[in-house]
């Protein structure tokens, strides 16, 4: 008689369960499902995961929470459950003292893989779930640093991303603004400042204006970009956050060593201290490792040296409002179940959460910076990381003042909860990975240990570092180039669109001139302008009358290609959506979309041309003119968001008095009106991206 016993012995441990396997039973059985005991421990939940096989559990011991998305059920003994394909679920033992036993029987129907209505949302392997629509989206930025200028790798992150995104949220009809802004208190631009001989607040100025200047010549198109010191209601805002948290018992006070240097007589910190990461043992400076991207209270740090004479730090005892970190485990564990974000981020934040979350100070000794709101805290300042949660609320306010919301005034920091509150609104926000703890940890445990009711972000994107010719990009090697030098040197789209092209989304990239030229060359210059103005011309070469006027032919008859390629613009069109939305973000899919784009209207164009001079098959060459002027269409539609100039030339040079504007994208497949005018041949091709010519040579 075959019969199997459960035998601990045999227990394999996965999904954070100890699981026996049953089925397929080795040398007697392989049905068509697997099959296991599993014991999940008192107080323990399974990894929140989705598989393509559809799962059923019987629960025969203990009491847990079944949670599918967002649906959450208790189940007991008796209970059975279950999962479609790509459900993301997770059972959470609620007994402190007893196991959860179950039975898990799966199995693979591909059949049921639609009728779940799921589908894998990311490498992450979580599940796309239907999310309530988004009337209005506030994407924000990680706000740089003005000890300096931006370059190209500042560019590449999170700036140009977060515009892209904004862009296209527009042109779905979403009411979406992209909102940024400078870090000013940052300790970083008082020591750029001693440099300079410029006080802390000169620095942050001179930089700032130049910041400003280089996003501005980048086409990033900010809706608000406050300075901190200069906000009406930024700095209210701050204190007010601090001191809530205080009221509530959120942070604690905490004596404690940290670093001193007796030369200089200083509390070391952020810029003023260097070592070696205990996480990693990679040279740093300061309270964060860009490569590992941990923290550490420079305490931590291995071979410790101030950064202003050498020395070798003392130790001596502060008094520091600390935020417990570590307390808002499972808080953000649920966050995670919830958000979207990279894979990167995602393996990083679980990483720390197996390690142990560090808590983190967020007051420090220091004379810049916003001012502790607290007796007995006048020496000290807010830290900018704390800071930087109440800086998001900001710039709500900001744009509530943009966007002329009634019963506000100016100055009344009120009004805020606009859009970290309502539900129709929600928070997008992209950032490199070095601050990925912040991000990803930091600011939602602080968010919601300010107010559970608050809508944490709802996308978290990151990026990588980009390198210069192989190396990390650096002023103090003057390793650099800087944004507004490339900008003034070639058009801007063409910039835009090589940036987007090497983004640095889930590994590091590396810009090279060489590369940059080449790209404008082949793709931009020798693809898309001659294509479009191939065109153009065939267009003018099949019309008579008075100067040859170009218009838009109405289609005619069809054949089976013609099906075939409006089939292949629609994937495409699909294809780019899904690039610039949250889930699957990539600036450079997006890029490789709009060259397949080029690419299939020249060949579909090679094809349709062999109907020339048969007289029977007028009707279907005019079909295939008005399929290319289409994709034409379609090219400056999905290039918007990161070549506006170019899409606002196109559609104009197509007929339409403007751009794509906001909604456009819900009729990407519209025909261009028959009759139509369009002036796409010789010469008026190239101005779609002024300044090519002489870029690419």
């Amino acid at each position: 008689m075959l019969i199997r016993k459960i035998d601990p012995e045999t227990f394999v441990h996965a999904y954070n369960v100890d699981l026996q396997m049953l089925y397929p039973w080795d040398g007697v059985v392989e049905p068509p499902f697997g099959a296991a005991w599993a014991t999940l421990a008192p107080g323990e939940s399974t990894k929140p995961h989705a598989h393509q096989e559809c799962e059923t559990f019987f629960v025969f011991q203990g009491r847990g929470e079944m949670a599918i998305g967002n649906e959450r059920q208790e189940i007991g003994p008796g209970d059975v459950t279950f999962h479609r394909p790509f459900d993301n679920h997770v059972l959470t033992n609620l007994s402190k003292d007893e196991n959860l036993v179950f039975l898990t029987v799966y199995w693979e129907d591909r059949g049921q893989w639609e009728a779940g209505g799921e589908k894998p949302a990311s490498e992450s392997g979580e599940a796309a779930t239907e999310a309530a629509p988004q009337q209005r989206v506030m994407v924000t930025a990680a706000p740089p640093t003005p000890n300096g200028d931006l370059h190209l790798g500042h560019l590449a992150g999170p700036y140009l991303s977060g515009d892209f995104h904004t862009r296209y949220l527009r042109l779905t009809g979403v009411d979406a603004y992209f909102a940024c802004g400078t870090d000013d208190n940052c300790i970083y631009v008082k020591t750029q400042g001693e440099g300079m001989g410029l006080s802390p607040g000169e620095a942050a100025d001179h930089f700032s204006d130049l910041i400003t200047e280089t996003l501005e010549a980048a086409g990033i198109d900010l809706a608000v970009f406050p300075r901190p010191n200069a906000s009406g209601y930024h700095r209210s805002l701050v204190q007010d956050f601090l001191r809530r948290l205080y009221d509530a018992g959120a942070l604690e006070e905490r004596e404690a060593d940290a670093p001193y240097c007796e030369t200089c007589e200083s509390y070391l910190f952020e810029s003023h201290i260097a070592g070696d990461c205990p996480h990693c043992g990679i040279r740093m400076v300061g309270n964060t490792c860009e490569p590992c991207g941990r923290v550490n209270d420079c305490i931590d740090l291995v071979n410790p040296q101030c950064t202003v004479c050498d020395a070798v730090p003392s130790r001596r005892p502060y008094r520091r409002l600390i935020f417990p970190l570590s307390q808002h485990r499972e808080m953000l564990q649920e966050y995670y179940r919830q958000v979207e974000m990279t894979s990167r981020l995602r393996a990083f934040v679980e990483g720390v959460l197996a390690d142990g979350l560090p808590d983190v100070a967020v007051t420090h000794p220091a004379d810049w910076g916003i001012e502790v709101p607290l007796e007995g805290y006048e020496d000290q300042r807010i830290y900018v990381w704390l800071e930087m949660a109440p800086r998001y609320f900001a710039y709500a306010r900001h744009l509530e003042d943009v966007r002329g919301a009634e019963g506000l005034e100016a100055g009344d920091a009120a009004g805020w909860e606009r859009w970290w509150k309502a539900p129709e609104a929600s928070v997008v926000q992209f950032f490199g990975f070095d601050n990925s703890f912040y991000y990803g940890m930091f600011l939602p445990a602080l968010f919601h240990a300010f107010d559970p009711d608050l809508n944490l972000p709802r996308g978290l994107i990151t990026n990588e570092f980009y390198r210069l010719d192989g190396l990390k990009f650096s002023t103090t090697r003057d390793h650099r180039i800087l944004g507004r030098d490339l900008l003034s040197q070639a058009p801007q789209d063409a910039v835009r669109f090589f940036l987007a092209h090497t983004c640095p989304e889930l590994e590091e990239t590396n810009f090279t001139r060489e590369h940059f030229h080449a790209v404008a060359s082949s793709e931009l210059r020798d693809g898309w302008l001659a294509w479009l103005q191939d065109l153009g011309e065939r267009l003018a070469g099949d019309q008579e009358g008075p100067n040859q006027e170009s218009k838009v032919p109405a289609t005619g008859d069809w054949t089976g290609e013609h099906r075939r390629f409006l089939q292949r613009l629609q994937g495409l069109v699909e294809a780019a959506g899904e690039g610039y939305s949250v889930p699957g973000f990539s600036p450079q899919r997006v890029t490789r979309v709009l060259t397949e784009v080029v690419r299939e209207a020249r060949r579909f164009a090679a094809g349709q041309d062999h109907w020339r001079g048969v007289p029977t098959r007028t009707e279907e060459l005019r079909t295939g003119l008005a399929l290319e002027l289409l994709a034409a269409k379609v090219l400056g539609l999905l290039a918007a968001p990161i070549m506006p100039d170019f899409a606002e030339h196109l559609w104009r040079a197509l007929g339409y008095d403007a751009g794509p504007g906001d909604g456009a994208w819900n009729d990407a497949l519209e025909w261009v009106p028959a009759g139509q005018t369009v002036t796409l041949a010789a010469s008026q091709g190239r101005t779609l991206i002024p300044g090519l010519d002489d870029l690419a040579g």
